[in-house]
């Protein structure tokens, strides 16, 4: 099995690449191999733009089974524990659409867009895939990627409402777009290290976040 993981930055997946190094035989850079599975690590960088090409170009040169996005996110839900781990099910861009007088609205919403032209669902892009080589032991929410991270209230209470989303990246609707078009079942796993809230990263808890997204994929490789 070719199983890809994708990452916006390289601190995201530290833990993970050394347990790689150390129970795989690493192939060159960013491969690594155990008996019959292949892990392949793609730092993407951040942001949508960089995540379609990083992707696309190392789906063509790695052609994966799997696909795997793992990372940190904000959560909107202040019940939702820091540092809890969730599967994102649901995508939705959370910016691309226009300044209406001062009301946002989506692609869809004006017509520029058709909510239902696939790999779109209701506006949304949505994991259909059934036959997953590793646990589902997560909640699954939706999220809604973003150019710009939401640091006010004024932005935090309209994307909340406007899209009744659970958390917010900046690379997860690329990473759902790219696999559904090109028909690779894929997972989006994320970490909870901050809440959606005016920005205050002196209550972020990244360190825990990022412990617990990587041991939970140490414990939840496909059996080689």
């Amino acid at each position: 099995m070719r199983l890809l993981v994708a990452a916006a930055t390289t601190f995201e997946l530290d833990i993970f690449t050394s347990h790689l190094r150390q129970h795989f035989q690493e192939i060159n850079e960013n491969h690594f191999c155990k008996e019959n599975l292949e892990v392949y690590i793609c730092i993407t960088g951040i942001g949508s733009m960089q995540t379609v090409f990083s992707l696309m170009e190392a789906m063509t040169i790695y052609n994966p089974h799997f696909c795997l996005q793992a990372g940190v996110a904000g959560s909107f839900n202040h019940e939702t524990a820091l540092g809890s781990l969730v599967i994102v099910r649901e995508e939705m861009l959370g910016d691309l659409g226009v300044d209406d007088h001062g009301r946002f609205r989506d692609m869809f919403e004006i017509e520029l867009m058709n909510p239902n032209e696939k790999p779109y669902v209701k506006k949304k892009l949505v994991n259909m895939f059934q036959d997953f080589p590793m646990r589902l032991n997560l909640p699954y929410v939706t999220g809604i990627t973003v150019n710009t991270v939401s640091g006010s209230n004024n932005l935090i209470g309209h994307r909340s409402e406007y899209f009744d989303c659970d958390v917010e990246t900046m690379e997860g609707a690329a990473f759902h777009y790219v696999c559904l078009k090109k028909k690779v079942p894929f997972l989006q796993v994320r970490s909870i290290s901050n809440y959606v809230e005016p920005r205050d990263r002196s209550k972020w808890q990244m360190k825990l976040a990022i412990e617990n997204l990587n041991e939970w994929m140490i414990a939840n490789l496909p059996e080689s």
